[in-house]
């Protein structure tokens, strides 16, 4: 059944590939059948047109004119020719093969001589009609009309002959290559039956082939072919499957160098051999102002805009990094926020071969707070020094005053002791902040909290410091309920911060200011102190930086007064309330004052304790 649907299959295609060819030389016959009409209808109608409207019109042989030059062209395609007046009016007529269909003609000069499309009114067959002036005294007095049909006759006996021709052996060409390859696939048509049949059983061990050794050693060599490509197969399969797992770990060891990268701190930036950025982590953007969008993939001239870092980064275009060597610099970014950035490149080589370097890992780090804190740390020597200085200059100075027994009067000398203790209660300060410093900062000061009565204890805060600040004309005030809780708390600690505070609002107080210390409970979880002055205040631009080590408040300040300071105060306070559990926070207004307000922990009292139990 099979060769017989290819029998039928064949017979089809042979008979479409004859009616491929006949359509073909119908089309070929119309286009030249078209080239030939328009050739033989210009070149009448032109000829018509150019003889005198009196010769083709006037007498009764002027038809005879018309069918002379109709009879010239020969042509079995013509229709029908006419001489028409300016409205259409048929004055001569010589009618072929149709009748003239009615149309009307152009009035404009331009469209006097063409062409048009036209249906015969007998049969509709499509006709091509030519038309042109016929003038009489240089004035228009007619046209002429020539047609012919578009279709040409049906195929002659010559083409049919031809056509025949063309077609038969391709015809009779058909079933001689059929019979000839049923008879080949004869014995392949046998040996899939015999596989067919021996399919259901397994141990049938072979089929057989009718006696034919072109075919045997086609069958072989067909089979050989077939085992190779089946192994072929299964290695490509298990090369895919390897390549398919290898890029998998690949991805994801990548996955996880990129994760770790984008992790760290620093910006990070690895570039190829030719400079180009083949990854960078999200901490590159505020460094540098460009986002990973811009950075990756492109050179360094195309996102850098900073000449230092750019000039570090192209240096290792072509050979990674110089002499393979680490290298490092420093440079300044500026933008909102001026920034030192560190730069430090690595080179990155190749695991087969060391010596072979593959790209450069740059690395970006931000250490504008560590030159910021050596700033200020040579800044707070400085400083030291001075304040140190200072008192040891006025203690050598009143020494030698009292030395001079002779002139010393009683009020020199009680001036003399008075400022000898007042400078030694200066340095001893200093001197106690920087060891209280130090040891919380190495940890070697341990809390004693104990259960303290708040109340008192910033009585005798606050008289101690009151002593000091009377002779400055500043109000002291104290806003403490007597009923204030309690709060566990290292007395001799805390007391160090209370005092830093009052001293801080007396000296950054004005003359008739005034200072105040209030407490209150805030909640029945957390009570509140609060030390107020009425003082030159703080700056906006440095509130965010005043519990910072080593930071000072510009000197010169409203009123036109100098103040002396070492910048560790506020930030002792702040450790110890830390220390303590709780916060500290300020409020300020420049030429209004300030307001400090430590909150902690209430703790509670012996009774509550045995309530709740």
């Amino acid at each position: 059944m099979k060769q017989d649907h290819l029998g039928l299959t064949m017979i089809c295609a042979t008979l479409a590939a004859i009616a491929l060819i006949v359509a073909a030389l119908v089309f070929r016959q119309t286009t030249e059948h078209e080239k030939r009409v328009h050739a033989q209808g210009v070149g009448l109608t032109q000829s018509l047109a150019s003889l005198p409207f009196d010769q083709l019109a006037n007498g009764p042989e002027q038809a005879g004119i018309l069918q002379t030059m109709v009879r010239v062209q020969r042509s079995p395609a013509f229709a029908y020719g006419l001489l028409v007046s300016p409205t259409g009016a048929k004055l001569v007529e010589v009618a072929v093969a149709s009748l003239p269909p009615d149309a009307a003609l152009p009035q404009e000069p331009a469209g006097w001589f063409g062409e048009r499309e036209l249906r015969s009114p007998e049969d509709g067959r499509r006709i091509i009609e030519f038309h042109g002036p016929v003038m009489r005294d240089g004035n228009l007095a007619g046209f002429v009309r020539i047609g012919y049909f578009a279709t040409p006759p049906l195929l002659g006996l010559e083409q049919i002959s031809f056509s025949a021709l063309l077609a038969l052996p391709v015809f009779l060409l058909t079933p001689l290559f059929y019979f000839l390859m049923r008879r080949e696939m004869k014995p392949l048509a046998a040996l899939g039956r015999q596989i067919q049949d021996m399919a259901p059983s397994l141990d049938a061990p072979t089929a057989r082939l009718p006696a034919n050794p072109q075919l045997d050693d086609f069958v072989q060599r067909f089979g050989q072919f077939l085992h190779a490509t089946e192994t072929r197969i299964r290695e490509l399969e298990a090369e895919r499957l390897t390549s398919v797992t290898s890029n998998r770990l690949l991805a994801y060891k990548q996955g996880k160098v990129e994760a770790v990268l984008h992790s760290l701190p620093q910006g990070v930036l690895v570039m190829d051999e030719s400079c180009i950025v083949t990854f960078a982590n999200a901490k590159l953007e505020p460094l540098l102002g460009a986002s990973r969008d811009q950075i990756i993939g492109q050179a360094p001239q195309k996102w850098c805009s900073n000449r230092d870092v750019l000039a570090f980064l192209v240096r290792h275009q072509g050979h990674g990094s110089p002499s393979g060597r680490t290298t490092q610099t420093e440079v300044a970014v500026d933008g909102a926020t001026p920034r030192q950035i560190e730069l430090a490149s690595y080179p990155l080589f190749s695991p087969q071969d060391h010596g072979n370097i593959f790209g450069t890992l740059v690395v970006f780090r931000d250490v504008t707070q560590e030159h910021l804190a050596k700033n200020a740390g040579a800044e707070f020597v400085a400083h030291v020094s001075h304040e140190l200085k200072t008192p040891l200059n006025s203690l050598a100075a009143w020494s030698e005053a009292l030395m001079d027994v002779e002139n010393l009067t009683d009020a020199l000398r009680v001036e003399a002791a008075n400022v000898i203790h007042d400078e030694v209660q200066r340095m001893a300060s200093l001197i106690n902040n920087l060891l209280n410093i130090s040891k919380l900062e190495t940890g070697a000061l341990a809390i004693e909290p104990q259960r303290v009565n708040l109340r008192d204890l910033l009585r005798d805060s606050f008289e101690s410091l009151r002593q000091g600040g009377l002779g400055k004309g500043i109000e002291f005030r104290i806003e403490v309920p007597p009923n204030l809780g309690l709060a566990a708390l290292d007395k001799d600690l805390f007391r160090i911060a209370l005092n830093n505070l009052l001293s801080n609002a007396i000296k950054y107080n004005v003359p008739g200011g005034r200072v105040t210390l209030a407490a209150e409970e805030a909640d029945d979880q957390h009570l509140e102190i609060r030390v107020r002055d009425s003082g030159i205040g703080i700056p906006a631009e440095h509130r965010e930086r005043i519990f910072d080590k080593y930071f000072r408040v510009t000197d010169s300040a409203a009123d036109g007064v100098t103040r002396s300071g070492h910048g560790l105060g506020l930030y002792l306070v702040k450790q110890i309330v830390e220390l303590h559990h709780g916060t500290i926070g300020v409020r300020s207004e420049p030429g209004k004052g300030t307001e400090f307000c430590i909150r902690l922990r209430k703790q509670t009292t012996p009774f509550e304790e045995a309530i709740a139990a």
